[in-house]
């Protein structure tokens, strides 16, 4: 390589002395008009072309000076590449083995010049697991390097799709204690379900005393179902096809039929066969006129207490038949207590001779202390009924009394139902 670049620069020399005899003007150059041929090229393929010299032209020295220097830095650039050209390996693809010429590349087929716009948009893989179209590459071709005309703005980002977060409807108790409580709780009245019983169930408990002629006492405070009781004793008579006269001091008649008819018990159609008569004691405390056909003209006046319930039952002689009286509560409280005991006395010796069964509803703990000694005397049967405050559902039944001696019955438990009554549960 040294040796060919030393040989290289002698030929140089050469050639700059020949241009330079060549601008130098001679005796016989000078007077002849003919222009000078211009100099055969070198063999060299980058040898330089001169620009042809005129004979007419004036000598300047600084012009010949300027293009031979241009020329020899030209001729040695070119050399120094072309020694450098010569030590690569020769390529097949080149016409009778010849290196080629200056900054010339070769043609490869391989190679595919570089896209000023990509085809398609590059392959990116967004969250989601979706995926982007791919970038349409050549194939066995080598990467392409980057380039200013293949610049391409940072994808953009991607907001995460924010997961929706389901919590569970239950959330376990931390304290083991706390969570067997509830359970315990549930299990108590999963373990025991009430049993309702059917309301001739009374029956059963009074052991016929509601049945026979006599007194039975119904005790008990202001909502612990003494009308609701008296309520479903009418419609079990009526079942039976007993008469029954219900004496109403509580409640108004037309109240006290819309009632019964909730629980199953429509009065109506036994009142058009004379089968129950409804006796309006409640319109008469107020000193007002009463549309029902049997009333007590008088609601604190006992010979009108009693004319109504002894010729009114005048009409069932020879029958077994049932007087409901709810409640003698404002009686008691308008008569004298002697006078009471006297005339109740008398009343209820009338009805035995038409074997009448008194039933009477009364709050002991509110009547004087002589009428709550008769009334458990006479009676031959005595239920007491209690309501528990705690409970607006809870309330209990017990037969203090029966036949005219203590009873030993347990106390029942019942329920009070707008729809069916009263309802015993165990």
């Amino acid at each position: 390589m040294f040796g060919r670049k030393k040989k290289d620069e002698k030929e140089g020399q050469e050639s700059e002395e020949a241009s330079i005899s060549v601008s130098t003007p001679t005796s016989n150059t000078s007077a002849s008009s003919t222009p000078v041929q211009d100099p055969v090229q070198s063999s060299s393929p980058t040898h330089p072309n001169f620009p042809p010299v005129s004979t007419t032209g004036l000598y300047q020295p600084t012009r010949g000076y300027a293009a031979s220097a241009q020329a020899d830095e030209d001729s040695s650039l070119s050399r120094l590449l072309q020694s450098l050209l010569k030590d690569l390996p020769t390529d097949t693809s080149t016409f009778g083995g010849e290196q080629p010429r200056g900054f010339a590349m070769q043609s490869n087929p391989e190679w595919v010049p570089p896209r000023t716009t990509p085809t398609s948009r590059p392959m990116t893989i967004v969250p989601g697991g979706k995926k982007g179209p791919e970038l349409d590459r050549p194939s066995m071709a080598p990467p392409l390097p980057a380039t200013s005309a293949r610049s391409m703005k940072p994808p953009e980002p991607v907001e995460q799709p924010t997961k929706e977060t389901i919590q569970p409807k239950f959330y376990p108790s931390s304290s083991p204690d706390k969570a067997e409580k509830p359970a315990r709780e549930a299990q108590k009245h999963t373990s025991t379900p009430k049993i309702s019983q059917s309301f001739d169930h009374i029956f059963e408990l009074t052991q016929g005393n509601l049945e026979s002629p006599g007194l039975v006492v119904v005790n008990g405070r202001p909502g612990s179902g003494k009308t609701t009781l008296c309520s479903g004793l009418a419609r079990s008579f009526l079942k039976q096809g007993n008469p029954c006269m219900f004496v109403t001091y509580d409640k108004a008649p037309s109240a006290l039929r819309e009632q019964m008819k909730k629980m199953g018990a429509d009065p109506t159609e036994a009142e058009s066969q004379y089968r129950f008569l409804l006796v309006d004691g409640f319109s008469s405390q107020s000193d007002s006129f009463s549309f029902e056909p049997y009333y007590v003209e008088k609601a604190f006046d006992f010979d009108s207490i009693q004319d109504a319930l002894v010729k009114n039952s005048s009409m069932f002689i020879g029958e077994k038949t049932k007087i409901l009286f709810d409640s003698i509560d404002p009686v008691v409280a308008k008569v004298a207590s002697k006078d009471f005991v006297k005339r109740l006395g008398e009343t209820l010796d009338k009805l035995r001779d038409s074997s009448v069964t008194l039933v009477v509803t009364v709050d002991l703990d509110k009547a004087p202390k002589d009428v709550v000694k008769w009334l458990e005397d006479t009676a031959s049967c005595v239920i007491d009924l209690d309501k528990d405050d705690s409970d607006p559902n809870g309330r209990e039944l017990k037969v203090r009394k029966l036949n005219g001696s203590a009873s030993k019955i347990d106390t029942e438990t019942f329920e009070i139902d707008s729809s069916k009554g009263l309802v015993f549960v165990k």
